[in-house]
């Protein structure tokens, strides 16, 4: 004579409920690992727009006043919390022409005053801009504005004497400090930012804090201008 037997109640209950937490441990792993990826993956990108923005201002920075013959008077001419602007002697005709003349910085139609800290985000706007140079043409007219790096926050430059003081003399700048606010491009609600970053003129500026769900990252370095004091 045969049995056939089934599961109980219990049994099926036991092995739904571990089968369950077999589910949600999977899922739980699963949204931890998604939410790493996420934070390495906006990490990455801002490290690379600070990297990239500060590869390109160095090379430009270290050429102010390049000028072989001593003739053009080439050196900085504005000397902005957000903005400098200067000349170079590029063609080496001991002449300074209007197309030798290079701003670094936000371009003037998004930080209008030159502050570092584009309009938009003066105005409240949780926005984050490209950052870069602008040339001028042969009649002394701004030209195209080349970006150097994406979602830059804010822009610090601190211009420095041959001691390292800081000095607004532009005849006395031998070094400019530069610090840069980079911001991903996509916010995060699992994490609030809350910091504020404090620029070596701190308290004033200092940016933030924003109290949204970006994450940013501040950079700072010194480049010598190894054409001026010379």
């Amino acid at each position: 004579m045969k049995t056939n037997k089934g599961f109980t109640l219990i049994e099926l209950m036991i092995t739904i409920i571990v089968f369950g937490i077999i589910i949600t441990a999977v899922y739980a792993t699963h949204i931890a690992q998604q939410n790493t990826y996420q934070v390495q993956d906006q990490v990455a990108e801002m490290q690379q727009n600070l990297r990239a923005a500060l590869y390109f201002m160095t090379s430009e920075i270290r050429v102010v006043g390049y000028d072989p013959s001593e003739n053009a008077g080439a050196g900085i001419t504005i000397a902005l919390t957000g903005r400098l602007q200067f000349t170079v002697d590029l063609d080496e005709d001991g002449v300074n022409d209007p197309n030798e003349v290079i701003d670094i910085g936000f371009s003037p139609t998004i930080d209008a005053a030159g502050d570092g800290i584009p309009d938009s985000i003066s105005a409240g706007v949780p926005d984050a801009a490209r950052i870069g140079k602008q040339e001028y043409g042969t009649t002394g007219a701004a030209g195209g504005y080349q970006a150097f790096a994406e979602n830059i926050q804010a822009v610090e430059f601190l211009y420095l004497d041959s001691a390292g003081a800081a000095t607004t003399v532009l005849n006395n700048i031998r070094s400019v400090q530069v610090t840069l606010l980079a911001r991903a491009s996509r916010p995060d609600q699992n994490f609030t930012n809350t910091r504020t970053y404090y620029t070596r003129t701190a308290p004033t500026p200092n940016w933030g804090p924003y109290n949204d769900n970006f994450r940013r990252r501040m950079v700072t370095t010194t480049i010598r201008c190894r054409n001026l004091g010379i």
